[in-house]
């Protein structure tokens, strides 16, 4: 049965992700951490600036085509470079300091995951355990790596959408203006009306696309699964070639590595199957969102209340909102895959803290053995 994307409620679950991973933030050197994390934060808001910049400009350079402004026309290339270059410097920048921060997380809970595990007698215990904890050597090479490396990748486009929203929910609200509306004789001033509908839009989008992409949630869960399951099959093989070759055992092993893979061969057919849904709804909501806000403001360029530089910068306003506004839509299946792996590591982590340490073994005394045991003889 597939998972939801938060099996247990989703205080529950933070707890429990704070539990498994948070220690790297509160490790030794947190500061440089936390350093990093600032940086990260800063350099979102830096890239956030630039679609602001870019909307300015746009307003700019209709207008002055509009006017036939010929002489405009160089500042708005130099301004443009501007632009150019400082998107280069900010998007290097972040690229190396999330990848930092990455690798860094990785690094730390996979120190914690590998001393747990081969310590103690751990890695003996730890098959013969009851519950979810298969293919531990998987999970901490690929599973860690999903944890860490999605959650600051999820973390980071959703600070970056929540900022593009309020930068252009307030461009929005002001480009709307107020717009007289007539109610059974009475007219009302609405204002900020570009903003609702943006907010309207969005929300019917991100209802339908829940509902289309439910079935992509179920079959990348049960994807990521089979995938496991391959790979532990090849590495049980690779661990018992010898016990398989004296036995001629290679025909069975075959068999069981064909099942194994026709098994991965369905989870990637029904991922298929979901994600053709998906991209054809998500082709379809790129190219409303593209005309709606045209059509939708063209008649007040039409009847000579904005101009041409207005209206693009309205529309193209619109779409960064309802972009923004859209993070759960572009984000369900990552958001689906992160938690999977979020209790795949959890479980074997849960299984390991159950496991009882043996007893220290004690090491013999300098040169008991050494002479063939003539000391402890003579004694």
């Amino acid at each position: 049965m597939a998972k939801r994307i938060f099996p247990r409620t989703a205080s529950a679950f933070v707890r429990r992700f704070a539990g498994l991973a948070g220690g790297y933030w509160a490790g030794w050197d947190r500061w440089s951490v936390w350093l990093l994390a600032a940086a990260l934060l800063t350099l979102t808001v830096a890239q956030v600036s630039v679609p602001v910049m870019m909307n300015l400009w746009s307003q700019r350079l209709f207008d002055a085509l509009e006017q036939r402004a010929m002489d405009r026309l160089p500042v708005m290339a130099a301004a443009a470079s501007g632009i150019l270059l400082f998107n280069i410097a900010v998007t290097v920048a972040h690229l190396w300091v999330k990848r930092r921060l990455q690798f860094g997380w990785r690094a730390w809970l996979t120190r914690r995951l590998v001393g747990a595990w081969v310590s103690d007698g751990r890695e003996q215990a730890l098959p013969s355990r009851p519950g979810d904890h298969d293919n531990p050597d998987g999970r901490i090479a690929e599973d860690v790596r999903i944890v860490t490396e999605l959650a600051i990748d999820l973390g980071h486009s959703l600070t970056y959408c929540l900022l593009l929203l309020v930068s252009f929910a307030s461009i929005l609200w002001q480009l709307s203006g107020v717009v007289p509306v007539t109610l059974g004789g009475v007219s009302l001033a609405v204002p900020g009306h570009l903003l609702l509908l943006a907010l309207a839009f969005a929300a019917a989008g991100t209802t339908a696309a829940i509902a289309v992409a439910r079935p992509l949630v179920r079959a990348a869960e049960r994807r990521q699964g089979l995938e496991a399951d391959f790979r532990f099959g090849l590495a049980r093989v690779r661990e018992n070639a010898s016990v398989i070759a004296r036995q001629r055992g290679e025909a069975v092993e075959r068999g069981r590595m064909s099942l194994l893979f026709d098994g991965v061969r369905h989870g990637w057919e029904r991922q298929t199957g979901a994600l053709v849904r998906v991209m054809a709804f998500g082709a379809s909501y790129s190219v409303l969102s593209t005309v709606f806000p045209i059509l939708v403001v063209a008649p007040r360029y039409v009847a000579g209340t904005i101009t041409l530089g207005v209206m693009m910068q309205t529309a193209q306003a619109f779409q960064q909102a309802v972009a923004a506004l859209s993070w759960p839509i572009d984000n369900l299946a990552t958001v689906a895959q992160w938690t999977a792996s979020v209790e795949r590591v959890q479980g074997l982590k849960t299984a390991l803290d159950g496991i009882i340490p043996l007893p220290p073994v004690k090491a013999p005394a300098p040169g008991f053995l050494s002479d063939g045991g003539n000391t402890a003889r003579k004694r």
